[in-house]
């Protein structure tokens, strides 16, 4: 049985840890865009050279999707909170399912990117470097809208790096780690009220009772022969909000906490900074680089 405080309390926390998140991402910082394509053949000559470049590559598309991903992140945490403040509880579903959706798949791609870490070696560095490249060009730019797929087409991007990950398996995978057991459960609940299924149905009425009529507020009543079931209807619906925070706040934050931690997480490069050192003679194998920003 959830308490009826369970979901106030946990919109405050929300509300707490989105100051230092605020904080984090309201400060503007700018990162080139690095090319779409890997160019090596130009570089074949040079060992480094080739190895510099899939290295920085990949490290300036990581910064963007991490940077990028963050500031959605804000979004969502701001929306859910701007909802329950103004009392909306069919909305704040849908925001819900979306940072959920947007844990899913965090978690999904900094796993692809830690496993292809995992097996980098000074042999195979090329490989792995282009594996992890690939993952990152689809984790930013996959779409399925027509101009935009042209328009990457153009750019050399290949039709399956512009294939976006199904949110299905994110959530499949997701479901294996201990904090998010859950997560197939949870999925299953959010898109119910979020579809036009039961659950946002029973959202959007203010309750059903018992009585011999059913009135309207017109003055007109219908009058059964006895005892009878009424749902009442109106808007803003009344009384529905603490059931739908109580039901989404402790998952939401718990979420937003996740999407925290999966962008920490997400490896800045395919290489090791000992690796880094080794072929390049510098441990960051730039001339000027700041390290990887952490996230509280």
């Amino acid at each position: 049985m959830v308490s009826e405080t369970v979901g106030a309390e946990s919109a405050l926390k929300l509300q707490e840890r989105r100051k230092s998140w605020y904080a984090h991402v309201a400060r503007p910082i700018q990162f080139p865009e690095p090319s779409l394509t890997l160019d090596l053949d130009s570089r074949r000559e040079s060992t480094v050279r080739m190895f510099r470049h899939v290295h920085q590559t990949c490290v300036f598309h990581r910064e963007n999707f991490v940077a990028a991903n963050e500031i959605k992140h804000l979004y969502l945490v701001d929306a859910f909170l701007a909802l329950a403040k103004i009392e909306n509880p069919i909305a704040l579903y849908a925001v819900a399912r979306s940072v959920f959706e947007l844990n899913a798949f965090l978690y999904n791609v900094q796993s692809r990117l830690l496993n292809a870490t995992r097996s980098v070696t000074a042999d195979n560095w090329r490989q792995v470097g282009e594996k992890f490249f690939g993952i990152l060009i689809r984790a930013r730019f996959a779409t399925q809208h027509p101009a935009y797929r042209e328009m990457l087409f153009q750019e050399g991007v290949s039709s399956a790096r512009l294939k976006p990950f199904n949110i299905q398996q994110c959530v499949t995978q997701l479901s294996s780690e201990p904090e998010h057991r859950d997560a197939l459960d949870r999925y299953q609940l959010l898109c119910d009220y979020v579809h036009h299924n039961l659950g946002s149905a029973t959202t959007v009425n203010s309750g059903s009772g018992t009585s011999d009529a059913a009135r309207s507020a017109g003055g007109g009543a219908i009058i059964g022969q006895g005892p009878m079931t009424v749902t009442q209807y109106e808007y803003p619906v009344d009384g529905k909000l603490d059931r739908s925070l109580n039901e989404l706040a402790p998952g939401f934050l718990r979420d937003a906490l996740a999407c925290v931690n999966w962008l920490n997480r997400t490896p800045a490069s395919p290489f090791s900074p000992d690796l880094v050192e080794g072929v390049t003679g510098d441990p960051l194998g730039f001339d000027i680089l700041r390290e990887p920003r952490g996230w509280a």
